[in-house]
């Protein structure tokens, strides 16, 4: 338990001396600790199974009944002094006693086997989450498991340690601002319990001003280190979590993508620089092609993740810049952790700067060469007019008009009749979406459910879907009437965040994509032109291509998300929204700056400050930077440890006793510095005879408390007497004036 009393030796400051002192968390050290276990599981629990969260939740309970037990004890203990007063050695005797009594330990054995059934827990579910979040189940379980033997300084300083390794690992998901934040405020409270056990005598609230000044100082070093030491890769691989992945999945079938709209986590941000922003309806942010379909479910073909085949190589698009006339469009993008390795880009583009860790794919899209675990920023230029894809070879030809046959066989005869019908392609693929415009289709969140996905009880049954539904629908007609077709995945459109109140395409500024606007649309190739985009959604639905999200579908989202405040909430509350949006930008910044400062940025910024760089100029900053900054914060510390005269921390009697030597001074009474209580009340008496009752009363009060030893409940009483004596002595002047 986390309040124990067990004999240890300690060194007093600058003395070589030990003295015998015993290790004591008091009742309110012991809460806020407990109260900072809380909080840091807290901060990482999201990321917990919920069996874990329910042993940590228990074994926290349990610490928080022992602590409850305990204050009862020393109640117990108090009455106990009250009944029966002892001598001043048997009262030391008998308290050492009660503290001993009143904390008993938990059993080792009962300790021993609960810890044994949480490892056992933690390995049989070790397959099913991951190696990551197997390692964080064993580091909370053994966080909250340590303070139940808490018995010595080392265990106290292992707990707070151990504590810090959580806040420390909740930074593998999450470094935004935000969290950032919260992590930053958690470990000063975390380091104002280290310092209250050796300051116990000051306020909570004063220890934790000065970590708060102790971590302002070491700042400095903090951004020196930060800006020029080197971008050094780590020399470990951080383990995917199985449950962290978040956003797109190379496999969508009818539904997927509606599942997403439930949340509101940021996917990526775009930042256009000074360019116009291009109007909603062209940002179609690719992720991955689909282009093979089981009859159930679209997936990426075998040449797009050959990742998994080993030895297989990926061909990646080519796309002439010089070829074109189109002006391009050039932007930044920074990706959020997503643990998937897939990126975002408006199609046809090419990489620009430092494109290291970034991969051309077919089908006009890009991958990360390492999983995103943290931000990715990379820069892209697209040609948004340009055609692409205008030579298909006769493999891809054949992939993209393949079909499951007889799998969906009332869409298969459909199709047949669109191939009579309309010789011509791009009437064929107006006549479905005329069809679908024309028909009693609606656009929804809740699709009905389909049986095996079947697309032609969604097509001619329930028709009501999301944008897979009918990406799929029109994708399988396509195919199946003749025209090479794919479905593609990723997201549409984006929140403006900018200078600018109005949501114009000319605006400037950075967009934010979340994880609500992920996307499904078609892609149909004509022979001369291409891949052409073909959005069913738009037949349905135009809103949503064309400006977003309609009012319906909003509400409909709303009601999905049982969110307190939800992101939608928050829109529709004015002043909310924009203090959203400036936090955003400030999230941003942090994400671009900080987050994402790598090796290109630094060299640029040395360039920027030194001209040309070499190694033997970065190695001379780095020496000098930590030179000068260390000689900065030794000086401070310097300026900071002078001795100056300090006002010694007064008790209650002295503060009060001031006042009184305050309000007689203002009636031209001052008491010398040299002179005695006594010998000044005798000068009152014969100054100001009116006061002498009083004053003498306050005097007398303030000696008993200065020089004789009394017991902390006598001291009490005392000070109480003479805050009266005090209200007595002001009224007393009052009728004197």
């Amino acid at each position: 338990m986390i309040f124990f009393n067990t004999k240890v030796n300690q060194q007093s400051w600058g003395i070589k001396q030990k003295a015998s002192s015993s290790f004591y968390l008091s009742r309110k050290n012991s809460w806020l600790l407990w109260l900072c276990q809380c909080l840091n599981v807290a901060v990482i629990g999201l990321e917990l199974s919920t069996w874990m969260l329910g042993i940590i939740s228990l074994a926290l309970a349990w610490q928080a009944h022992l602590l409850h037990q305990s204050r009862d004890s020393v109640r117990n203990k108090k009455q106990l002094k009250t009944a029966k007063q002892p001598g001043p050695r048997q009262g030391t005797r008998q308290s050492k006693h009660a503290n001993n009594n009143q904390n008993k330990p938990v059993s080792p054995i009962i300790l021993a086997v609960f810890a044994l059934l949480g490892c056992l827990a933690i390995a049989i579910t070790a397959k099913q989450v991951g190696i990551l979040v197997s390692m964080l189940h064993l580091l909370c379980f053994s966080y909250v498991l340590k303070a139940f033997e808490v018995r010595s300084r080392r265990d106290f300083y292992q707990l707070l340690l151990l504590g810090l390794f959580v806040l420390a690992a909740s930074l593998i998901f999450r470094q935004d601002l935000t969290a950032t934040l919260i992590i930053l405020t958690l470990l000063v409270l975390n380091l104002a319990v280290l310092h209250q056990l050796f300051s116990y005598q000051r306020k909570f609230v004063a220890n934790v001003k000065v970590i708060i000044m102790l971590l302002t100082q070491s700042a400095l070093l903090a951004v020196v280190l930060f800006l020029v030491f080197p971008r050094l890769s780590p020399f470990w691989q951080v383990p995917s979590a199985k449950s962290a992945a978040t956003g797109l999945s190379d496999t969508v079938k009818p539904g997927d993508i509606a599942n997403l709209t439930r949340s509101t986590k940021l996917a990526f941000r775009a930042d256009f620089g000074q360019q116009a922003i291009p109007a909603y309806s062209q940002l179609y942010w690719r992720a991955m092609v689909l282009e093979d379909y089981d009859g159930r479910q679209w997936t990426r073909q075998k040449r797009f993740a050959s990742n998994k085949i080993p030895g297989a190589k990926i061909k990646a698009f080519s796309f002439d810049v010089s070829k074109t006339e189109v002006s391009p469009l050039t932007y930044q993008v920074v990706a959020e952790p997503s643990y998937q390795k897939y990126l975002f880009a408006l199609a046809p583009a090419v990489a620009i700067g430092d494109s290291s860790g970034i991969k051309a794919q077919a089908g006009y899209t890009f991958n990360s060469t390492k999983m995103l675990s943290q931000a990715k920023s990379y820069q892209l230029s697209s040609y948004l007019t340009a055609p692409f894809g205008v030579e298909l070879s006769q493999k891809s030809k054949m992939a993209n008009l393949s079909y499951p046959k007889n799998s969906n066989p009332r869409l298969e005869q459909l199709a047949l009749q669109l191939q009579h019908n309309y010789v011509d392609v791009m009437s064929r693929a107006q006549a479905v979406l005329t069809l679908i415009n024309k028909e009693n289709y609606a656009y929804t969140l809740q699709p009905p459910l389909l049986d095996n996905n079947s697309l032609d009880q969604f097509f001619f049954d329930t028709q009501a879907g999301f944008c897979v539904h009918y990406a799929s629908a029109f994708t399988f007609l396509m195919r199946a009437s003749g025209i090479p077709a794919r479905m593609v995945t990723g997201y549409l459109g984006g929140e403006y965040n900018g200078i600018n109140d109005s949501q114009q395409a000319d605006n400037t500024g950075h967009l934010s994509i979340y994880q609500y606007d992920a996307h499904a649309w078609s892609e149909i190739w004509i022979e001369g032109k291409g891949w052409l985009r073909i959005d069913p959604t738009s037949a349905v639905d135009p809103q949503r291509v064309d400006s977003g999200w309609s009012t319906r579908l909003l509400q409909e989202q709303s009601a999905l998300n049982n969110d307190l405040l939800s992101l939608y909430q928050m829109k529709n509350i004015k002043w909310l929204s924009a203090l959203r949006l400036q936090f955003d930008a400030l999230d941003y910044q942090w994400t671009r700056w900080v987050i994402g400062f790598n090796n290109k940025q630094q060299y640029d910024l040395f360039k920027h400050w030194f001209g040309k760089m070499a190694s033997w100029k970065l190695a001379l900053i780095m020496a000098v930077s930590l030179v000068v900054t260390m000689a900065i914060l030794m000086l401070f510390l310097h300026l900071l440890n002078q001795p100056k005269k300090k006002s010694r921390s007064l008790t209650k009697w002295q503060r009060i006793y001031q006042k009184s030597l305050t309000q007689l001074a203002k009636q031209g009474l001052d008491k010398p510095v040299a002179m005695t209580v006594n010998d000044f009340s005798k000068q009152v008496r014969r100054e100001c005879p009116e006061l002498a009752i009083v004053f003498t009363r306050l005097s007398a009060s303030y000696n008993c408390l200065c020089y004789q030893p009394l017991s902390a409940a006598k001291q009490e009483e005392l000070t109480l007497a003479m805050q009266h004596q005090y209200q007595h002595f002001i009224h007393a002047m009052k009728r004197s004036a």
